[in-house]
């Protein structure tokens, strides 16, 4: 059995970080940090785009290189190390484009995969509702169907990244009220400046327009803009959630966060002790959890439930690092990008204070992970 990555793999990591260091800025931590983050982040774009990296693992039909699943883990792991220059591309490209190649209209996959290959094309998620929490079968976000066969949005999501750069959203709502709460659901692919769709900040201490709620009013949109079947857009959802879990490789962040924290401590860092030794045990395991979870999709096709397995263990990583960051970098963990004081141009800040506390509420909460691994993976009856 052959556990490592083949030597053109180890090339391509090698290029992609010689890449990075040429275009990323220095005190680069992410698209969080205002507009000159986004503009960064168009032009790495733009430049992967240019070189076929961006879609790389993409069938060649669909504009991609027909890269394999480990080819698309280096990648991975190299962009998430270095605070995901893709901004909302990864979306695109990690689980959007493979779900519409799976239940799109050619029509459908002619329009937004070429945009999405060309890195055109700015996605939202609109899923989570204000009354929702982690129960997304509970939206209450409806789409009636219009008389000319398109539908009307009338309702509120909550907690969208990205809403404010976004050229599309990919919804799920209600279209039918009498079904069954897992039934009567639709996915629509809108056009975000469609009138009627209200957008507003929410503000936090975890990064400029990180997050957005989004208010729809008698939004009309036509028929051509339903993903899959008719009331059937959990089906739809379901797909989608776990290549989203499995696309943020967060372990090699987390990883390369402690690289960088151990540097700034030099010698105050002292020895390793317990919690070194479990922490990076953690990781590791993390690590593993995701590399299984590619196997798994290499060998069926799929990605099923060891994602959220993946996706937890990427979790309690990272906040266990951020909390050993703050332990033995102290306060100056604290200090943000922009401030001359601050330990290697602000990243330690950006992982320990604005990334790893909201990690276990992100793209299904850690309870919701842990409860899918329970169900599908060790056959646990449902909790009550």
């Amino acid at each position: 059995m052959h556990l490592d990555f083949s030597p053109q793999q180890h090339d391509l990591r090698r290029e992609l970080r010689e890449f990075l260091d040429v275009n990323l800025s220095a005190s680069w931590v992410g698209v969080w940090q205002g507009p000159e983050a986004q503009a960064q982040s168009d032009r790495v774009v733009s430049l992967m785009a240019d070189r076929g990296w961006l879609t790389y693992c993409w069938p060649e039909e669909y504009g991609g290189s027909g890269g394999s699943i480990w080819d698309q883990q280096v990648i991975q792991e190299e962009l998430f190390a270095h605070h995901e220059p893709r901004g909302s591309q990864y979306m695109g490209v990690n689980w959007l484009g493979p779900v519409l190649m799976q239940f799109g209209s050619e029509e459908q996959r002619a329009r937004f995969l070429p945009e999405i290959s060309r890195g055109a094309a700015y996605w939202c998620q609109l899923f989570s509702e204000p009354e929702a929490g982690s129960d997304l079968a509970s939206l209450r976000t409806a789409a009636t169907r219009a008389a000319d066969g398109g539908f009307v949005i009338n309702g509120d999501k909550v907690w969208t990244s990205y809403a404010n750069s976004a050229t599309h959203g990919f919804l799920l709502a209600r279209t039918d009220p009498q079904a069954e709460k897992h039934r009567g659901l639709s996915v629509l692919l809108i056009e975000m400046d469609t009138p009627g769709i209200e957008i507003r900040e929410i503000p936090s201490t975890i990064g400029w327009h990180r997050l957005h709620s989004v208010r729809f009013t008698d939004v009309r949109v036509p028929a051509s803009c339903l993903l899959g079947t008719l009331h059937h857009g959990w089906d739809v959802a379901m797909a989608a959630l776990p290549y989203e879990r499995v696309g943020n490789a967060r372990y090699a962040r987390t990883t390369r966060m402690l690289a960088v924290a151990d540097a700034v401590a030099g010698d105050q860092a002292g020895a390793a002790d317990d919690r070194v030794v479990d922490t990076l045990a953690l990781g590791r395991m993390a690590e593993l959890l995701n590399y299984r979870a590619a196997a798994v999709r290499e060998s069926t096709g799929l990605v099923g439930w060891e994602a959220s397995a993946a996706f937890a263990a990427n979790a309690l990583y990272e906040q266990e690092s951020a909390a050993l960051i703050e332990r033995d970098v102290g306060f100056m963990a604290y200090v943000a990008s922009g401030d001359p004081n601050a330990p290697a141009d602000g990243e330690l800040e950006s992982f320990a204070v604005r990334q790893a506390p909201t990690v276990t509420i992100q793209a299904g909460s850690y309870q919701v992970q842990l409860s899918i691994v329970g169900q599908r993976g060790l056959g646990l009856p449902r909790a009550t």
